[in-house]
């Protein structure tokens, strides 16, 4: 069982006599905003029944303001605290600020919905103006000598504010920032309540309690006229204006509200409460507003009672009165009569209400009510009997919603009240007050206890007392009670007890927060273990059948609990704010309704599943999968993979030494089971290789084998490099990588000598020899390497490349060949013994010791994939069938989308990884289907993306309200829906989040009857046991549809019961494809499958057509409509139109899916031998071979800026001379412009910088006056850290140099401590190097900090390991820092240096020589992204679909994937631009990641385009619908291509936006119109050769206007972003100076 709240029959505002309460409504007039208790209410206004409760508040609050855009609320309280939140769901907390340290008494929004005033009664100040975002402040607000009142914004430029106070003056104020400008004082003579501008900024007016209304000049604050002098006879607590400006309304304590024109200064309608001459303080109006956006003139007031009064013009009473409590419920009943249930409430100051649940709208009681706390209630069908703390017993009539006359006075202050065979008891802390027809019969006087709760059914009466016993009587005929058992089995206090409705049990709570049912035919324990809740139990109520029960608790919870399970329960967290007080059951069990401190009643849904086989009761189709909710994680889940646990802090009476040891234990056994984690299996892989690869300097043998020199700790730096912690592809692909790095470091070292020797032995010319080793072999051979990790940009390649400098670096600057001209390979053969050595320990712990294929993790994630997408599909398509934007809203839809993004990169790189095992393997066949898997899951997500899309639309187009031409308001938030049960329209208002009814899912699935009725009236008939046909055809039937929202209704109405269908068969198949269960992962395909999913198509496919049809056929074509209302009809079809059409093709590809999966299970288990056809690569076309090793296309940076540009247009010609010498000189100008051009280049300059930096930094190691300084202080490892250090950019660089000056000080200092606690011993060496290794290496695998760990495992190689190779004498040169006595602060200080000074050096070269800024570059390449996306744009899409419209294609695969990676290397130099630092302040990371995130979004949206237009040709219809459109559809390109232009100016320039920036809404607006009058045209024309397009021809233009919806949204959010980063231009900003 699930407990969802479905409805909040909210409380009613906060009233205080003598004090104004302010209402606010959001600007299309649909909800309104109030304070009540600690929470705060959005309210439908057309509905009552639908509220969002905002509830984050924990102190009284005092005001809510909707702000000027309707998105945000503004709320405050008693405390001081203004919190700023999202007013759709009203869960999101935007911004929480401390304003003031008393009350909040009012606030108010700037028009911008950027700035808040907030004031209040303070005590350093009395009100504060800030930004609403960020909490800053933006002026003083001032003036006042007292407490303000009430605060008002002028909502134009420029900004004005005005304050009232209880010093009787109004404070007007210039801003922004707002300051202040005059004080109005003298004019009014009492406390100003209420100030407010008009919403055309021309006026002011004040009201105040000397019943004063004083207009001003808006502009200037200066005061005009008073008006309406005399007229009100009290206090005026509250103004607010009409839409126009012209008129405004007053509330006042003379129980009236007037209506005011203000040109004709007088009062033109007032509204009366009460009867006339009479004082009713309840009718005290303290509170008014006049919803704006609304046409009905509805005008809404507030009573000191709490009542929301409905008044319109021309009319002296109130349209609607929506009552309900202010205060605390402390008692909940409730009755049920022949076709309905009434709900009965009490609350803190004796109001009692009644409800009736099936419109949600609650009556206050009239008569005498109670005086004070109502304490229960017991109901039966025509009256409810309640007590109070009055004393009292006082009888409601249920028809009349009246008291009755008879009061009876109760012996005590009651504590409960139950009934049973006519008679009424009532427990009271003196005894028990026994009532039989209306009359007080008996009294049983209690002198051993105090009763505190009481229940009653058939002869028995329980009573609880204060001693923790429940006393079971009997009464008899005469009313007398015979006390019979006592039931002591409880240990705290009784609080509530409950019978069952058969009497067969009773249920106890107790003040511990435990419940105990006892079987009343023995009074033995049923169970004990209902005890959940933390405080104290205030109600139990049991449902029809006596199986369930359902609790509320002080604690705020609610619990449903089972007898059947008793150790299981549902649970409703944080019901009610302060406590729930009181519980029922309602709708035939199936809901619960609770009440609580918060004086709001509150409906909740119970939905009961089969807890063997977890299906619904009735076995019904149902979207809601348990997977995309919210569980808890179980025992045996995995563990985070990022640490091991840390402990945990707990504190026990029991004593401090058991808590040490119980959480000793815990905490090494969560420890254990981390330990199995893949991620920690890693890092001992990885700790375990090293400690191998230190074996070739700790143990002899293998030191001697390696020869003398001492760079032996060159093997364990290998397996640091190319780390165990991978899969066997990886494995593989790092082999290949560390010996292509050993054989060019090789190729460098001896062309080095080779060049060496020959200049110095054959030509005696040395000085030549160096020079052309720095050049050609450092310069060259170094630049090489830093050009192809650029180009790569993969971790494997740059370590590769890290490998390969180490090597050459020994070789020419080190070493004494290159220096003396003389060959030796001595250190060659070292280095490659030491590279194989190191790859061979990384491998064979990487294969033998827990080995990871690939290929089985590629299966893994694409289970997890699929199990994504199913969760995305169904919700989104569940959210689309309801109207509801909660499931896409939902953490399940937004973890299941975060959780495909992740596990989508993770797929790539185990596809890539697999590649290699499946070449190795010979089974390249499985490696090309399971790549043909993964592109088909790509585009699995990418018609999710379309779905979602259409929903988004749906939900847009749902929230807007649609006010032409029609007498009756359509409000597109509520309209009638048909049922899903019958042939008749509901007329039933819905819920304004969840717009359109779902679906019964009885419908589709029956429950076990023959026959059934279809959504259109027919009878529906089971065939084959689970298809159904519709037995007549209703359509006929149907009316014609006359707004645009009812399109919706008929929609789903037709294609909903299909669609669902087909969801439903979609996600089964996700969910269960495409492998089975580990290790083996066993390709597992259902046969019944296809053969469902092409009988479910088949079905969409047919009902899809037929919906379609119907929609159109019935539209009532002949009226003439505004273009707007035109185009809203087009945009509702598109949303429909489309997201069929995705959902088709989400099917059609999962067909395929099917298909290629079929075929790799072919594959797999018919494999007769393996090819290695890759290895014959001469026998293939080269074209068609797949490169093993890929070209990374998230490169770090752009080569430069024509490959940016994609297409550079071609160069200007001219036409050449006959002359051969002009041919020879124009080819060598073009020779020489190409050479410039490849010059210009950022890779190539780079490559040269890197070249230059290490030449000049070798050349120390070649001049013979400071070459024994670079030998001692280690100038080797100096220019290694240049290398490492020098990046593309300028970040880039900064970041790896942190890293590896961090790492560097880390691995130096740890080497001293290792080795001086070691005193050289090669078995603690190497066990502490062990325990060094696992931090190390943590970082590198867990953290991903992968150059940070490197760097610190790496000097710590170069000190430690170098200075035990010293003090055994491997090396023939061993004199240095200490020879066979190491002074290892000496070897560490050596290598702090030269690391320190490399990486200066790599800084110094990065900022100097051709500098290369990755903000510019990312700022410069964004424009131009955006640039050529709006020249894309600009082609018109569908232009390449019909003759002769375009000339240019729209966009091919080529230029889309250049896209792609371009936006890619966008974020690698996003990532490196947050490395630079600049006076002018940080990279505004986060706001460039939202900008790239729109940018992304784009992209998707031109690759949804590509998509629906490729591969297509138009049909005759497609084309007659294009040409017709051709112009709207060129002027919505241009208009998205000029936005594109816009934005890209703005970034590029660094310039404020325009803040009249075109909208693409307009042109949009007038192609779906042009789509409206074509279909009229079709219809009306009687011309035979006029080519009617079919229903199937709208999809493309539906799509293209969907996609470009899409663009203009995305598009706004990045000139949001761009706004925010370099403002709006002004007045100031376009002074001509």
């Amino acid at each position: 069982m699930s407990i969802v709240l479905n409805k909040i029959l909210a409380a009613s505002p906060n009233t205080e006599r003598g004090r104004p309460t302010q209402l606010s409504t959001d600007p299309k007039g649909e909800r309104i905003a109030y304070a009540s208790g600690k929470s705060v209410f959005l309210r439908s206004l057309d509905d009552p029944s639908l509220s969002k409760q905002y509830t984050t508040h924990t102190a009284q609050t005092t005001v809510a303001r909707f702000s000027p855009s309707g998105f945000y609320v503004a709320s405050g309280d008693v405390s001081g605290a203004v919190k700023v939140w999202d007013a759709v769901e009203g869960v999101n907390t935007k911004g929480d600020y401390h304003i003031i340290s008393g009350r909040i008494n009012d606030i108010a929004w700037d028009g911008d919905s950027q700035r808040i005033i907030a004031v209040g009664d303070g005590r350093e100040r009395f009100g504060h103006c800030i930004t609403a975002d960020s909490g800053n402040s933006v002026g003083e607000i001032s003036g006042h000598s007292s407490i303000i009142n009430t605060v008002s914004i002028r909502q134009q430029r420029p900004l004005r504010a005005a304050t009232g106070a209880d010093d009787n003056s109004v404070v007007f104020l210039h801003g922004a920032p707002f300051k202040f400008q005059t004080k109005l004082g003298g004019l009014h003579k009492g406390y100003v309540n209420g100030v407010g501008f008009s919403p055309d900024g021309n006026h002011l007016v004040s009201v105040g309690a000397d019943r004063r209304i004083q207009l001003y000049d808006g502009k200037t604050g200066e005061a005009t006229t008073q008006i309406g002098d005399g007229e009100h006879k009290g206090t005026i607590f509250g103004v607010s204006w009409a839409k126009d400006s012209k008129r405004f309304v007053t509330a006042s304590a003379d129980q009236t509200v007037k209506l005011w024109d203000v040109e004709a200064g007088k009062a033109v309608q007032t509204w009366r409460f009460g009867e006339e001459g009479t004082v009713n303080i309840p009718d005290h109006q303290v509170g008014v507003v006049w919803p704006a956006g609304r046409s009905d003139g509805m005008v809404v007031s507030l009573n000191l009672a709490g009542d929301l009064n409905y008044l319109a013009e021309g009319s002296q009473k109130p349209t609607k009165v929506v009552q309900g409590h202010n205060r605390s419920i402390t008692a909940l009943g409730s009755s049920e009569a022949s076709k309905s249930q009434t709900f009965w409430t009490g609350s803190f100051d004796g109001r009692v209400c009644s409800w009736d649940y099936q419109s949600g709208l609650g009556t206050a009681i009239e008569g005498q009510t109670h005086l004070n706390q109502v304490a229960a209630f017991d109901t039966t069908p025509t009256r409810a009997y309640s007590v109070g703390w009055d004393d009292t017993l006082r009888i409601a009539d249920a028809s009349n919603n009246t008291f009755l006359g008879e009061t009876s006075k109760l012996s005590g202050q009651p504590k409960g009240i139950t009934s049973a065979e006519g008679r009424v008891f009532v427990a009271t802390t003196s005894g028990i007050d026994i009532f039989s027809k209306d009359s007080l019969v008996g009294n049983v006087p209690t002198k051993d206890y105090s009763p505190t709760a009481i229940a009653a059914a058939g002869p028995f009466v329980a009573v609880g007392d204060d001693r923790n016993v429940v006393h079971i009587y009997t009464v008899d005929a005469s009313h007398k009670l015979t006390e019979k058992e006592k039931l002591t089995n409880a240990t705290s206090q009784i609080t509530t007890l409950r019978f069952s409705p058969d009497g067969s049990l009773l249920a106890a709570g107790t003040s511990a927060g435990k419940i105990y049912v006892f079987d009343s035919s023995s009074w033995n324990v049923k169970t004990d273990r209902w005890s959940a809740h933390t405080a104290r139990v205030t109600c139990i109520a049991w449902n029809a059948a006596g199986t369930h029960a359902v609790s509320g608790g002080l604690d705020t919870n609610v619990f449903v609990w089972s007898l059947k399970a008793p150790g299981k329960r549902v649970k409703a967290p944080n019901a009610h704010k302060d406590g729930v007080n009181g519980v029922c059951w309602v709708d035939g069990d199936k809901k619960i309704a609770t009440t609580g401190g918060d004086a709001a009643l509150k409906l909740k849904n119970g939905t009961f599943i089969l807890p063997s086989t977890g299906e619904r009761v009735r076995r019904q189709i149902t979207l809601r999968n348990p997977a995309n909710f919210e569980r808890p994680v179980h025992q045996n889940s995995n563990y985070p993979s990022d640490f091991p646990p840390t402990p945990r802090r707990t504190y026990s009476q029991a004593g401090n030494f058991r808590t040490a040891v119980e959480n000793t234990t815990a905490l090494s056994k969560e420890f254990w089971q981390w330990l199995h984690t893949p991620t920690a299996k890693g890092i001992l892989k990885c700790s375990l290789a090293y400690l191998l690869g230190s074996m070739g300097t700790f143990l002899p043998p293998l030191a001697h084998y390696l020869g003398h020199q001492d760079g032996k700790h060159m093997v364990a730096t290998i397996t640091v490099y190319f780390h165990p912690a991978r899969s066997a592809g990886s494995m593989i692909e790092a082999v290949m990588l560390g010996f292509a790095a050993f054989v060019y470091a090789t190729f460098i070292s001896i062309s080095s000598m080779a060049v060496s020797v020959f200049f110095a032995t054959q030509l005696d010319l040395i000085g030549v020899a160096y020079a052309l080793v720095l050049i050609v072999f450092c310069g060259g051979g170094f630049g090489l390497i830093g050009w192809i990790k650029q180009k790569f940009n993969t971790p494997l390649v740059s370590v590769a490349c890290s490998t390969a400098s180490l090597a050459m670096v020994t070789a020419l600057t080190k070493e004494n060949a290159v220096h003396v001209g003389v060959f030796e390979d001595d250190k060659i053969v070292q280095v490659m013994k030491m590279v194989i050595m190191g790859m061979a320990a990384s491998a064979a712990v990487s294969l033998l010791v827990w080995p990871v294929s690939s290929r089985t993790e590629l299966r893994e994630t694409m289970i997890q994939t699929m199990d994504s997408l199913g969760s995305m599909l169904t919700l989104i398509t569940r959210g689309f069938l309801s109207g509801s934007e909660s499931d896409l809203r939902s953490s399940s839809f937004n973890s299941a989308q975060r959780k495909y993004r992740a596990v989508f990169k993770t797929l790539t790189k185990n596809l890539r990884e697999a590649k290699f095992e499946h070449y190795v393997l010979g089974t390249e066949d499985q490696y090309k289907l399971q790549s043909n898997l993964v592109d088909c899951m790509q585009r699995l997500a990418q018609s999710i993306g379309g779905l979602r899309s259409a929903a988004t639309t749906q939900f847009q187009l749902l929230r807007e309200t649609a006010d032409h031409e029609s007498s009756t308001p359509v409000n597109w938030g509520h309209f009638s829906m048909p049922q899903m049960h019958g042939g008749s329209m509901s007329a039933a208002k819905h819920d304004r989040f969840a717009i359109l009814t779902a679906i019964e899912e009885a419908s589709e699935e029956g429950s076990g009857t023959d026959d059934q009725r279809s959504e259109d009236g027919g009878t529906v008939r089971k065939k084959n046991g689970s298809d159904t046909e519709p037995a007549s055809n209703a359509s006929t039937a149907m009316p014609i549809v006359r707004t645009p929202a009812e399109i919706f209704s008929r929609f789903i109405m037709h294609l909903g019961p299909s669609m669902k269908s087909l969801a439903y068969t979609l996600s089964r198949i996700l969910q269960e494809l495409p492998f089975g269960p580990g290790p083996e992962y066993p390709i597992t395909i259902n046969e019944h499958f296809q053969t469902s999913l092409t009988e479910a198509l088949k079905l969409y496919s047919g009902a899809r057509s037929e919906a379609l049809k119907e929609l159109y056929k019935l539209k009532d074509l002949d009226r003439d409509r505004p273009e707007s209302i035109e185009a809203d009809f087009e945009e509702v079809a598109a949303s429909c139109g489309h997201f069929s059409f995705s959902l088709l093709s989400f099917a059609e590809e999962m067909q395929t899916y099917m298909t290629i999966l079929e075929e790799l299970k072919e594959e797999v288990d018919n494999r007769k031998q393996r090819s290695w056809n890759w290895v014959r690569f001469w026998r293939k076309d080269r074209h068609k071979q797949e490169a093993l090793i890929e070209q990374n296309r998230e490169t770090d940076a752009p080569r430069d800026l024509p490959e940016i540009a994609f297409q550079r247009r071609q160069s200007k010609t001219y036409p050449g001379s006959d002359d051969g010498c002009e041919s020879a000189k124009q080819g060598f100008y073009t020779w020489v412009l190409q050479i410039v051009r490849f010059l210009e280049r950022d890779d190539i300059r780079f490559a040269i910088k890197v070249g230059i930096g290490a030449a000049l930094w070798a050349l120390f190691a070649f001049i013979p006056a400071t070459r024994p300084y670079y030998r001692l202080w280690r100038g080797e490892w100096g220019l290694v850290s240049f290398m490492l250090v020098c990046s593309m950019t300028i970040g880039a660089s900064n970041t790896t140099g942190y890293a590896r000056f961090i790492g560097t000080f880390v691995g130096a200092i740890s080497s001293l401590l290792v080795w001086w606690a070691c005193h050289a011993n090669p078995f603690a060496l190497a066990f502490c190097g062990w325990l060094f290794a696992v931090p190390c290496f943590y970082l590198i695998v867990a953290k991903g900090k992968g150059p940070l760990g490197r760097f610190t495992i790496l000097t710590y190689n170069l000190s430690c390991l170098y200075a035990y190779s010293l003090s055994v004498q491997d090396g023939a040169d061993d004199d240095d820092e200490g020879g066979t006595r190491p002074i290892i602060t000496e070897i560490a200080l050596h290598r702090v240096v030269a690391v320190i000074g490399g990486v200066i050096w790599g800084l110094i070269i990065s900022r100097m020589i051709w500098p290369i800024s990755a903000r510019h570059k990312f700022k410069d390449g964004l424009s131009l992204l955006w640039l050529r996306m709006g020249l894309i744009w600009k082609r018109d899409p569908l232009s390449t679909l019909t003759e002769g419209e375009s000339t240019n294609a729209y966009m091919n695969l080529r230029e889309e994937f250049a896209l792609h990676r371009f936006v890619l290397r966008l974020d690698g130099l996003r990532a490196s631009a947050a490395g630079e630092f600049e006076l002018r302040g940080p990279f505004p990371t986060k706001a460039y990641g939202r900008i790239m995130e729109s940018t992304t979004k784009l992209l998707d949206a031109f690759h949804a385009m590509n998509v629906i237009i490729s591969d297509s040709e138009a049909s005759e219809g497609e084309k007659a619908l294009l040409k017709y459109t051709a112009n709207e559809r060129a002027e919505l390109s241009s208009r998205i291509s000029h936005l594109f232009q816009v934005l890209a100016s703005s970034l590029k320039l660094e310039y404020p936006m325009n803040d009249a920036t075109p909208s693409a809404d307009s042109p949009r607006d007038r192609l779906l119109a042009k789509i409206f009058q074509y279909r009229k045209l079709v219809a009306t024309s009687e011309d035979p050769s006029l080519v009617i397009a079919k229903d199937a021809d709208y999809e493309v233009l539906y799509a293209y206007v969907l996609v470009t919806s899409q663009l203009a949204e995305e598009i706004k959010k990045a000139e949001k972003e761009v706004e925010d980063l370099f403002g709006v231009m002004d007045d100031d900003l376009l002074k001509l100076q």
